[in-house]
């Protein structure tokens, strides 16, 4: 399984739309949606090759309506959950309204997760 198949398999499971990067919002937007990026970044080498990849997860959940930023925050532990239950680590958080969705409250947590390709064979 790939990492981005684990990514996906795992915020899935939370029933709530989710996009890659930024999307453009249809008109009756969802109260509730997360955004996501990735990046990697080698983390062992043995006789030059690859062994395991970290990668790097900031995950931005919106919300909007009543009691917003309690919503998010109870959310973003039931994400957080989640992702440790499966190996991830938590790395950082913040809190705040947003310009790129208004109306919107947006709290973003940073998790990595170390990839080792040999471990996850098919």
């Amino acid at each position: 399984m790939s990492f981005h198949d684990l990514l996906n398999g795992l915020l899935s499971e939370l029933n709530v739309p989710f996009y890659e990067g930024s999307p453009e919002l249809p008109e009756n937007s969802p109260e509730l949606f997360i955004t996501y990026s990735v990046y990697d970044v080698p983390k062992l080498h043995g006789e030059g090759v690859e062994l395991v990849t970290t990668y790097s997860v900031t995950v931005n959940i919106y919300t909007t309506g009543r009691k917003k930023a309690d919503r998010a925050n109870s959310f973003g532990r039931d994400l957080t959950a989640l992702f440790t239950e499966n190996d991830f680590i938590r790395r950082s958080g913040s809190y705040g309204m947003t310009n790129s969705f208004p109306g919107y409250y947006r709290r973003i947590i940073e998790f990595f997760y170390d990839y080792d390709e040999e471990e996850n064979e098919i």
